[in-house]
């Protein structure tokens, strides 16, 4: 019996990956959550080939991959009381540096749809900026009023536009167009909801996430469904993710469900995800052999976890990515 009480989730540990699979290009991106603890590294699928772009792998991360799966943006850090790190966009099969800023310290930055522009967030001594950057004249061409984090927010498939919650005005979503460098403001039509971090769901709908406490699914300008995760969790600090081939949004963090059963104690796995069209909740039981954790979407119906464990929503299979013998 699942309740509230007996759910439980895994904390992000010092060799977990970041992981960032792209749909189109069939390449992926693995960088540790704890800088230096393992190796960053972009694995192509179709080849089948791993490739890394530093000489000490440890020293620095992969943070996104670009469209067009052609080039990447690194951060790397040269000394422990460094004010600034330093960023590189690199162009795979050739290593060849295609921009380096070693002059701020990046936290995120985003290839968007326009090839002269990345999004990026970034300090500059001591003053924090969010800016949308012209690699071609090296200038900030657009800085955000509202200094945010990047990852509350979300591209649209094309990155064309991205859509952020404002943190200074209540019930406002902020649209940013990388064509235009201009902004424009959405109210939400709904009284009780303070959106902290915006998903994309399939290119014109979002998920509106209220502090943890519950999520929404906006579209055309309206709030078409609103669950409170106390309804059938305690908490809930992770992500979500759209499959548009059955139409579902997932949790990316599956439950560990404590039971007892007479003096032993059994933990399962639970994936939670929610009816696009309906909002119903339903949960699917998880191979009790690996270890599960944060998931990232792959190809088809096939998800990959932080610890490199695949798992298949639709045959419900699971086996292993070799991801330790790039560590």
């Amino acid at each position: 019996m699942i309740s509230k009480q007996n759910v439980i989730y895994n904390e992000i540990e010092k060799d977990d990956y970041y992981i960032y699979i792209d749909q189109n290009t069939n390449k992926g991106i693995f960088t540790p959550y704890y800088k230096g603890s393992c190796n960053s590294f972009l694995y192509d699928f179709k080849l089948d080939i791993c490739r890394t772009f530093h000489k000490n792998a440890r020293s620095y991360s992969i943070i996104d991959l670009s469209l067009d799966g052609t080039k990447i943006m690194t951060i790397s850090v040269t000394s422990n009381d460094s004010q600034n790190n330093v960023f590189k966009i690199i162009e795979i099969g050739t290593n060849k540096v295609l921009l380096e800023i070693n002059n701020l310290y990046v936290y995120e930055a985003h290839f968007t749809g326009n090839p002269r522009y990345i999004f990026m967030r970034a300090r500059d001594v001591n003053i924090m900026k969010v800016f949308i950057y012209d690699i071609q004249t090296n200038k900030i061409m657009y800085t955000l009023k509202e200094n945010i984090y990047i990852m509350s927010g979300c591209f649209d498939e094309k990155r064309e536009i991205f859509t952020y919650p404002s943190i200074i005005e209540n019930r406002v979503i902020n649209r940013l167009n990388f064509n235009t460098l201009t902004e424009t403001k959405e109210l939400i039509g709904y009284s009780e909801i303070k959106v902290s971090k915006i998903f994309n769901v399939d290119g014109k709908d979002l998920l509106l996430l209220d502090n943890d406490e519950s999520i929404s699914l906006y579209s055309n300008k309206k709030i078409i469904w609103k669950i409170q995760f106390l309804s059938f969790l305690n908490h809930y600090s992770g992500g979500f993710f759209y499959l548009k081939d059955d139409n579902k949004v997932y949790l990316d963090t599956p439950a560990i469900i404590q039971e007892k059963m007479s003096n032993n104690q059994i933990d399962s796995m639970i994936l939670y995800r929610i009816d696009a069209y309906s909002g119903n909740i339903e949960s699917i039981q998880l191979p009790a052999k690996i270890k599960y954790k944060k998931f990232t979407r792959m190809f088809d119906y096939k998800f990959i976890d932080t610890a490199g464990n695949i798992f298949d929503v639709r045959d419900r299979t699971a086996y292993s990515f070799p991801i330790n013998a790039h560590k």
